[in-house]
């Protein structure tokens, strides 16, 4: 499958869905038609069964600076409310189909991070950024609450004081500051930034698909789970993992000391 839109490409190539945001000349910025293309692909991506693994990138200087902000200046004050509340619906319905894809994410970013792009990375299970790349929330300054699941998702990722101080004091962190919080996974060089995270897709896209499947939605109701449920739901899951044909060979691989080949199944 092979997707083109002006704000958002998406390609499937050998398990590997490949999103890449489009916009470099408005640095990536967020606007209706990248909210729209998202939410569409999410959709396309939770039905093709061939998709074992998912890698997000951005075009140009920068991964994102999140919402555009030309585009709400320009936009008229009445007709503000409505615009804005239509593109994070849409956006958030985006993340949210994301976040429940059955298949690994992994996200790698450069320059900077902004704002509501950040919800890319929430919900992502690897992120990787390229060592000058710089991460802001930046609501504050432009008078807004902000979007793209961040008052959800930070405090659970670095805790609610360090989330706090980048909402209300408009901290900027580096890419080692990043990764030290929890925000990123790892920093690798910018000339290794494309070849390592196409790697690490690779490698998920190779695995057990339907348990790293399960894996992402056992982490997904563990912040909400009661603790039995939740160890009940992780008991159930784990038996029927154990019945799949990935898991049952993987078992006679370890026994005879080879390395396992995963269909996905």
């Amino acid at each position: 499958m092979t997707t083109e839109a002006a704000s958002v490409e998406c390609t499937v190539a050998e398990g590997i869905a490949t999103i890449i945001l489009n916009r470099p000349d408005a640095r990536n910025g967020m606007n209706q038609e990248v909210a729209d293309a998202l939410y569409d692909i999410a959709i396309r991506l939770t039905h093709d069964k061939s998709v074992r693994a998912v890698l997000i990138e951005g075009r140009g200087p920068v991964f994102s600076v999140g919402g555009d902000v030309g585009v709400f200046a320009s936009t008229a004050v009445e007709a503000l409310p409505e615009t804005l509340s239509r593109m994070a619906a849409r956006y958030h319905d985006a993340l949210g189909r994301f976040a429940r894809l059955e298949v690994p994410v992994v996200c790698a970013v450069h320059g900077a991070v902004a704002g509501g792009a950040l919800g890319l990375l929430y919900i992502s299970d690897i992120v990787i950024a390229s060592e000058k790349t710089k991460f802001a929330l930046g609501f504050g300054s432009i008078g807004l609450t902000g979007d793209g699941g961040t008052s959800w998702f930070l405090p659970r990722l670095i805790g609610v004081r360090r989330a706090a101080e980048l909402y209300f004091e408009d901290r900027v962190l580096d890419a080692t500051e990043a990764a030290e919080w929890g925000l990123i996974t790892r920093v690798v060089s910018a000339e290794d930034l494309t070849v390592n995270a196409a790697s690490i897709a690779r490698r998920l896209a190779s695995g057990p698909t339907r348990a790293y499947g399960t894996m992402r939605t056992l982490f997904r109701r563990s912040a909400t789970a009661e603790r039995d449920a939740h160890l009940a739901e992780e008991t159930a899951a784990v038996g029927r993992i154990a019945g799949t044909i990935d898991a049952t060979r993987a078992f006679r691989s370890f026994v005879t000391k080879q390395a396992p080949e995963f269909e996905g199944r």
